[in-house]
């Protein structure tokens, strides 16, 4: 075991094997998670559906009581109004549209064996028991109306002699009591009672059935928490390894390439060996350079890099994040002309001095020709267009200042930003074309490469 943390120690963890392990432990917590949550929504789905449940069979309870209550309206109606349509709406209820039936099947179908269905059924028989004494109290009105088209369930009611024996308003009078007397509104009653009985039912076996859903949705809830930040706790554990085995070395590799330094050997075992062989590139690239004498790889006059040196830096700098920046005086020649070649020099080497303090020690500035200079800025993206012309101002504004005696120049300048897939030669092409584009345009600028420059002629 010790043996173990001793070669993870020198060696660093595996990224592979880890991210691995990773990959399979959060696989398992998303089953996992899956898994409670399934049962979380099957929990909520029995407690929504028994609450459903009993707001359809409330519903159900309700429409039997509407029922009933509108056959009495329409009973009532008829033996106070003696109008032929409240019976013929009553018969409708009662044999076509049948909704108290109804009800009671739909509460069959939902509880077949419960006490709220017992209550519902006994409603129905009081209010079918409360029918007999509707049908004889309108069948009392069609007698004394000589009314012969008596629907069908009527037709098996018998008058008793001493009511057939009444007359018309008797027969009237009886029926309007027998709607509206205590005796009946005792049966109505109880009907309702049934009823409230049933809905009771419904209430207690609903919050029985709400309670047991209710405690096992907490349960399912309790483990998808537990879940939830257990996953939260491996996904900062998954941060801060990928923090300190990958980004953090990374980052810390970044800082020491900008400053031109060997990588520290730390993080994953992949990137310590990354780090190991750029350190071995970097100290074979140091000792080539070394090697190379101060005077072959540098301007005698100006103190840069000459044309050889940039040969060797342009073949050893990543080229897909540096930027080349061709520099050319604008009329040197009548400066040489007109103030001798002594002078000349002097602007050479005050030219090369403002270059050099107007960029970063990291970049690198070369004279490539008699009043030519490239300058390679190095660690760069796209987004450096608006400092290189910020730059180029600034440089031609030092080099128009004559308090050190030297006479005033300008400097055109043709930019090739850093793209993948160029090499130095086809960088240092495009700048080209870039200066001689802005030497044809009025010089004392700057110019980025663009395609449609490729037809430009080159301007002495």
């Amino acid at each position: 075991m010790s043996g173990w943390v001793e070669r993870i120690k020198r060696e660093g963890l595996s990224l592979r094997l880890t991210f691995l392990i990773m990959l399979i432990i959060s696989l398992g917590m998303t089953v996992c998670l899956l898994v409670a949550s399934f049962l979380s929504f099957r929990s909520f789905r029995a407690l929504s559906d028994a609450t459903d449940t009993y707001i359809e069979l409330q519903n159900t309870a309700q429409v039997l009581l509407n029922a009933s209550d509108y056959l009495t309206e329409e009973a009532q109606c008829y033996t106070v109004l003696v109008d032929r349509v409240h019976l013929d709406r009553y018969m409708d209820e009662a044999l076509v549209k049948k909704r108290r039936e109804k009800a009671v099947e739909a509460m069959q179908e939902k509880l077949p064996e419960s006490d709220a269905l017992d209550e519902l059924k006994k409603a129905m028989q009081d209010s079918v028991a409360l029918m007999d004494r509707e049908y004889y109290a309108m069948l009392l009105v069609l007698t004394a109306k000589g009314d012969n088209d008596i629907p069908e369930p009527m037709r098996e009611v018998t008058l008793s002699d001493k009511d057939l024996a009444l007359s018309r308003g008797g027969k009237l009078a009886l029926a309007r009591t027998m709607m509206h007397d205590s005796k009946y509104y005792d049966q109505k009653n109880m009907v309702r009672r049934d009823l409230e009985n049933c809905l009771e039912n419904l209430r207690v076996g609903t919050h029985a059935a709400q309670n047991g859903s209710e405690h096992q949705m907490k349960t399912d809830l309790t483990w998808l928490m537990i879940l939830v930040i257990l996953q939260s706790l491996f996904l900062i554990l998954l941060l801060w390894l990928t923090t300190s085995l990958g980004i953090n070395p990374l980052l810390t590799a970044v800082e020491h390439i900008k400053k031109d330094q060997r990588l520290p050997i730390v993080g994953a075992n992949e990137f310590r060996y990354l780090a190991g062989t750029y350190n071995k590139m970097y100290s074979a690239y140091k000792k080539s350079i070394d090697n190379l004498s101060f005077k072959a790889s540098h301007d005698e006059l100006t103190g840069t890099y000459n044309r050889s040196g940039f040969d060797l830096i342009k073949g050893s700098v990543d080229l897909s994040t540096t930027a080349f920046l061709l520099f050319d005086a604008d009329k040197f020649k009548s400066v040489n002309d007109s103030f001798g070649h002594e002078v000349g020099d002097k602007v050479l080497k005050k030219i090369a001095r403002i270059l050099v303090e107007h960029f970063r020690t990291d970049d690198y500035v070369c004279r490539i020709g008699g009043d030519e200079f490239i300058v390679l800025m190095v660690h760069v993206k796209q987004e450096v267009r608006h400092l290189i012309e910020h730059k180029v101002v600034q440089i031609n504004r030092d080099l128009s200042d004559i308090s050190d005696n030297v006479p005033p120049i300008t400097l055109s300048a043709g930019v090739c930003l850093c793209e993948d897939g160029l090499n130095a030669d086809q960088m240092l092409h495009r700048s080209d074309i870039a200066l001689y584009y802005v030497k044809d345009h009025g010089r004392n600028d700057c110019c980025f490469y663009r395609q449609d420059m490729e037809h430009v002629s080159k301007v002495v």
